[in-house]
């Protein structure tokens, strides 16, 4: 039976005035508290494996405040997003420290109702909803990997990497783009990772280079406007050729 994920990714923002009223009340407070951070964009990136281990790219999704107005019409999308694709998991990395604690604290804020992917539900028995990569990782060890470290080592060029790094607060709509494409192509590179833990716990049929070229390009299908779209096309061609030098090796 084919399996849709759901790839998520968000940015976040220190809200300075709520830094300042935790450090009136705490002078020692720390800029890390995840509650002083407010959402200013999210994306998602649906891909699908199906039994005999081939994948397929669906839609791309990504929402921001320049388009929205605020932290709350953004994350009332994310939401209603989610909720209308409730039987889809979520994949995040590290989304278990950070993604979903201001999630929730941006629903709690604004009076937003959660999605069945991100409710709490002590003892449910069944599919998780959530997938943190992070925490599949780690496993039951101490050593927590960085994403980037991960795609690294997996062979994606450093410049698709690089681009990782976050994002600082737009103040033009060229600067928005940006983030744009910067949390589509995090959502993009989510799912390549995914894809190499799919591949190691020995999905059937699941080639690695064969999935991640066609992430690669159903993505360029998509967004064939992204500022990084020939770094992603090269980065395509490099797949196509490892592929074909597979091929007549095996012939």
């Amino acid at each position: 039976m084919a399996k849709t994920f759901i790839a998520l990714d968000a940015e976040f923002y220190w809200d300075r005035d709520l830094h300042e009223l935790h450090k009136a009340m705490d002078p020692k407070s720390q800029r890390h508290a995840v509650a002083v951070k407010k959402v200013m964009a999210a994306a998602v990136f649906q891909f699908t494996i199906d039994e005999d281990g081939r994948v397929s790219t669906g839609e791309i999704g990504s929402w921001s405040e320049r388009d929205w107005g605020s932290e709350k019409g953004v994350v009332r999308k994310i939401f209603d997003y989610l909720r209308a694709h409730e039987n889809k998991p979520i994949v995040t990395f590290g989304g278990l420290a950070v993604d979903v604690p201001v999630l929730l604290l941006a629903g709690i804020s604004h009076g937003l109702r959660l999605p069945p992917q991100l409710v709490d539900q002590p003892g449910r028995r069944g599919p998780r909803p959530h997938l943190d990569l992070a925490l599949q990782l780690k496993g039951g060890g101490r050593t927590w990997t960085h994403l980037s470290q991960l795609l690294l080592r997996m062979g994606v060029p450093f410049d698709l990497v690089a681009a990782k790094s976050t994002v600082p607060r737009p103040a033009s709509d060229g600067a928005w783009q940006n983030v744009r494409d910067h949390v589509e192509l995090d959502c993009l590179l989510l799912a390549i990772a995914k894809i190499g833990w799919l591949a190691a716990q020995g999905t059937n049929g699941l080639s690695l280079e064969t999935a991640i070229m066609t992430l690669v390009e159903g993505f360029l299908r998509r967004r064939p406007d992204h500022k990084l779209a020939a770094g992603l096309q090269s980065y395509a061609n490099e797949l196509h050729g490892r592929i074909a030098v597979g091929l007549a090796n095996a012939a």
